[in-house]
């Protein structure tokens, strides 16, 4: 993983500073010996043995844990991850907006977003405005007007775009107010983002293999939606039930909705650590897709936080009640330090 703000170092190279200096009589670039002697073959085979020896299950399932949660700090710190947005822009029915940092005008019409880039539109008394060639859809400049329709009832992603360095996402959320209308939100995501920049790590429990609780997973019998509140209380976000993972925790049987998340198995769920020890309205599980018909386990150590614990710039749908585990869950990721509040 390259941690952001990592020191990079200057041009010269390693082995010429430290030649820099050098003792005279001693020819730049000699390599230090340090012994020649390897070590016998005994010693090795003593300590292949004691290490064999003292080899546990348990440290293979802390290692399996550190390779996910690393890859998981990987994704949160890319550049165009959940550390790097810099803005949201709403845009309601009839509305129209310019988004800080990006050329050009956004509209919505006819439950349809539209993006006209600046002098595609008709000239004014003053002339036409420069045209933006640098925001580009598929590596594409766009010149002239597009147009994003949603087909979905509750959330949908309908598009990337680049500027630069910024990533632009567009997205479109049912209405609250009016079920059968989306509102459309513009996202800005710039590599150079603050909370990239100062990102120092996400404290975690203990990793606890007696969180990982024996499980089954029963399939939808039909099409159902799971529709949550979201942090941003003007829409809601849906999306389609997969199933349930039933389990027992201290002798008592409990069940979680599990959806289909923009690809990912998905748990959202609160505990009775939500809102003290763990982030505000909850945490998030992924389940391997290839695997659920014969899941035998639910692994708590693998809960994370919402990406709007990171960002008030995010949109997260709030579990629901059903959702909600009456006990303790302490293990996975704790809040965030200076976590994200709306």
């Amino acid at each position: 993983m390259t941690t952001p703000n990592t020191p990079q170092t200057s041009g010269l190279s390693a082995f010429a500073r430290g030649a820099q200096g050098a003792a005279p009589g001693i020819a730049l670039g000699a390599p230090t010996r340090v012994s020649d002697a390897a070590p016998s073959s005994a010693v090795i085979d003593a300590s292949v043995a004691s290490a064999v020896a003292s080899a546990t299950p348990t440290d293979a399932y802390v290692r399996r844990w550190s390779m996910w949660h690393d890859r998981r700090i990987e994704e949160l710190t890319a550049p165009h991850g959940y550390l790097a947005p810099v803005s949201i822009t709403w845009v309601a029915e009839g509305e129209s907006a310019r988004v800080p940092r990006v050329p050009g005008t956004w509209v919505a019409r006819d439950d349809t977003l539209v993006y006209v880039p600046d002098g595609a539109a008709p000239s004014s008394a003053h002339g036409a405005i420069a045209p933006s060639p640098a925001v580009t859809l598929n590596a594409t400049p766009i010149d002239a007007p597009v147009a994003f329709r949603p087909s979905l009832f509750g959330e949908e992603a309908l598009a990337y775009l680049d500027y630069g360095d910024l990533r632009v996402e567009v997205n479109a959320q049912t209405d609250l107010a009016n079920r059968t209308r989306h509102r459309f939100w513009i996202r800005v995501k710039d590599p150079q983002a603050k909370a990239r920049r100062t990102f120092d790590g996400i404290d975690t429990y203990p990793v606890d293999p007696s969180w990982r609780l024996p499980a089954s997973f029963r399939r939808a019998t039909g099409k159902e939606l799971d529709i949550h509140d979201s942090v941003v209380t003007t829409v809601l976000q849906s999306y389609p039930v997969v199933g349930s993972v039933d389990f027992e925790y201290d002798g008592t049987p409990y069940s979680l909705v599990v959806c289909n998340v923009f690809g990912h198995v998905t748990v959202f769920f609160s505990d009775e650590t939500t809102g003290s020890e763990t982030y505000a309205i909850g945490r998030v599980l992924h389940l391997d897709p290839l695997h659920l018909d014969d899941l035998d386990s639910i692994d708590f150590n693998y809960a994370f936080n919402y990406p709007c614990a990171f960002s008030r710039f995010c949109t997260c749908p709030i579990p629901s009640k059903r959702n909600h585990l009456p006990f303790k869950v302490t293990a996975g990721e704790k809040n965030p330090r200076n976590a994200a509040e709306y």
